[in-house]
């Protein structure tokens, strides 16, 4: 079964163990679509439903792993760390291109998790040599 023939509810559950890569132009339009849907009600929380996550990606995409990984990428730019590579609020491409393939774990829902799935500083070690 892929990813698009998975049931709505079932989308987003990651399973333990290593994320495989994504194409990174699916990360860049998964990140777009959040940024319009959020850009249509700033300042609150919103719910995008799996629907809109399978339209963003390409044919075949696995949209469990580029949610993931969009996902790690949003707390990074919370956090402030992606800051340098965000001009006039466009992410630059060397930060897709790292997160599509970078080694990142998937985590058990529920289970408490020190620090990231993934070796932050290594990963913006990569970013600044792209």
């Amino acid at each position: 079964m892929t990813d698009s023939d998975l049931p709505l509810n079932e989308l987003f559950g990651i399973p333990e163990g290593p994320i495989p890569p994504v194409d990174p132009a699916d990360l860049r339009s998964v990140w777009q679509m959040q940024r319009e849907f959020q850009a249509r009600v700033p300042g609150e929380r919103i719910g995008i439903g799996g629907e809109f996550y399978k339209r963003a990606c390409s044919p075949g995409a696995n949209v469990r792993a580029v949610w993931f990984r969009t996902a790690m990428l949003g707390v990074l730019q919370m956090l402030g760390m992606l800051a340098p590579w965000i001009h006039e609020g466009v992410v630059a491409d060397a930060v897709f291109n790292v997160a599509a393939t970078f080694p990142m774990d998937g985590m058990k829902i529920g289970v408490p998790r020190q620090g990231f799935p993934f070796d932050v500083q290594e990963f913006l070690s990569q970013v600044v040599a792209s």
